[in-house]
């Protein structure tokens, strides 16, 4: 019991804290959860690079048309793209997540601004 008792003024310091910044809190969180769908709408659009890229690669080693590193760039850009696709919709699903778990908190600040 002892514990519990000096670990109030510990956990009322910390809540005092969250209290005062909570509207800067909000805010950097509606950022940060932007910023997911940002760089996954970035890195979706840098795959779509990224393949035509492997596809034009993959057309000259078809062709005969090869270079030293042809099949290494071929190789790595079909992996690289695949990588960055998959990447691409983890960080909108982490979005979406987010937006979705934080959508309550995020109301509440709004309507406290207005």
């Amino acid at each position: 019991m002892a514990d519990k008792d000096e670990e109030l003024p510990e956990l009322k310091a910390v809540y005092d804290e969250l209290w005062s910044d909570a509207r800067t809190m909000i805010h950097d969180m509606k950022r940060s959860i932007f910023i997911y769908s940002f760089t996954g709408f970035i890195t979706l659009v840098l795959s779509l690079i990224m393949i035509g890229t492997a596809i034009s690669d993959w057309n000259k080693i078809l062709t005969g048309n090869i270079g030293t590193f042809t099949y290494l760039y071929a190789i790595a850009g079909t992996l690289g793209s695949v990588f960055y696709v998959a990447f691409g919709v983890l960080l909108l699903y982490w979005h979406q997540k987010l937006k979705n778990r934080y959508a309550r908190l995020i109301q509440v600040e709004k309507t406290l601004r207005d």
